[in-house]
């Protein structure tokens, strides 16, 4: 009996979290490809921070480099943070051939009570004269139609924070093994329409795409607003709609990709940084409950559906039969729902037996950015960042 309650119990929370992935596919806001001819396009000043990214930055400035976009109406900074690598010599050298203003600036000393990413995006915003101000990541890769598409989007809806998800790119079996179950499971704790619907609290935004109003920005003081928070993207969009700016987030699958990280050891140095944050698991009891959450889903349909089978060939009665075939449908629901996934992400589909080890590792993730957040050990970039 204990057996047909758990497996019920399963089902029903594996409906619960498919059917809050459907209503997310339903919420998704796409920026469409624009491609429009205007003569009122408002200037934009691209600032990509840059630390030791000299394997990235040529696809990243290059592509910028490439806009669709009226010369005289937009302007390129890079801000060169301090990098160990050929990083700014390799911008210098794209920039010297561009046609659009474009210049690598040497980052600012690191103020005390700043954190590095905000402190370099910040620096190069006061050198940008711009209408809109884009804070572009340096492993990006932008599409030619990107910025006309994304400054029509903002400008049709009024929007003053624009960020977006843009495709992310798969390519070592690590990244293709664990990254599809971290989207999947950090994506379900989020909610698109409530964050881009001024009266509710939920904000989202991402780091690695946020375009702002120049007036909007300046009003809160501009970076110095989340001057020393680890997840500054997030921090951001919450305290922009707190003082009633309007924000929104949208997805740009078609306008921009990108490749968080190379490997296994890089998506956990990475993601603990703020995993916890990013999925509103802060404290310890909801860092334990997320990690409880992230583990059943990932483990139990597949543990029940062996056990009910074992039980079966021990003894076929009436429960053991219902508790089998309640637990081959939830698995063959979920094997089902994780195939789906990584078709969506370009990932061959043989990876999908794979997604729950990330969505296992998700709750572990949310754990150690916990752990390292109380210890004040979080390092990145081979800086410590201070909590």
């Amino acid at each position: 009996m204990l057996l047909l309650i758990l497996s019920v119990l399963c089902l029903l929370t594996v409906a619960v979290f498919i059917f809050r992935l459907l209503r997310l596919a339903k919420q998704r806001i796409h920026i469409p490809d624009s491609t429009q001819d205007r003569s009122d396009w408002p200037k934009v000043s691209i600032i990509i921070p840059a630390r030791n990214e000299a394997e990235n930055i040529t696809g990243s400035l290059g592509s910028v480099l490439e806009q669709d976009y009226p010369t005289d109406k937009l302007e390129i900074i890079v801000i060169d943070d301090f990098s160990e690598d050929a990083t700014k010599d390799i911008a210098e050298s794209l920039m010297a051939k561009s046609e659009f203003s474009a210049q690598c600036i040497q980052g600012r000393a690191l103020p005390k009570g700043w954190l590095g990413k905000s402190n370099a995006c910040m620096w190069g915003a006061t050198h940008a004269t711009g209408d809109y101000l884009f804070f572009i990541d340096a492993d990006t890769h932008s599409s030619p139609h990107m910025l006309k598409s994304v400054i029509d989007f903002t400008q049709t809806r009024d929007i003053e924070m624009l960020s977006f998800n843009p495709q992310q790119v798969m390519v070592s079996k690590g990244e293709k093994s664990l990254l599809p179950g971290i989207f999947l499971s950090t994506a379900n704790s989020m909610d698109f329409v409530a964050s881009n619907d001024p009266t509710q609290q939920e904000a989202i935004a991402n780091g690695q795409a946020m375009l702002f109003k120049a007036e909007s920005y300046r009003a809160v003081n501009g970076h110095e607003l989340v001057r020393s928070d680890v997840s500054e993207d997030l921090a951001f969009a919450k305290k922009m709609k707190q003082r009633g700016f309007r924000i929104f987030w949208a997805f740009a699958d078609s306008l921009m990709r990108t490749r968080m990280y190379t490997s296994a050891n890089d998506i956990w140095q990475g993601f603990s940084k703020n995993m916890n944050r990013i999925v509103k698991a802060e404290t310890l009891p909801l860092a334990t409950w997320y990690w409880v959450k992230c583990q059943w889903i990932a483990w139990m349909s597949p543990i029940l559906l062996v056990v009910s089978f074992l039980q079966y060939q021990q003894s076929a009665s009436q429960i053991s039969i219902l508790a089998l075939g309640i637990n081959l449908i939830t698995s063959i629901v979920l094997l089902g729902t994780f195939s789906g996934l990584v078709r969506e992400l370009s990932v061959p589909i043989r990876h999908a037996i794979f997604v729950p080890f990330g969505i296992s590792m998700n709750g572990f993730l949310a754990l150690n950015a916990w752990r390292l957040q109380k210890l004040n050990r979080v390092v990145w970039k081979n800086r410590s960042l201070p909590q």
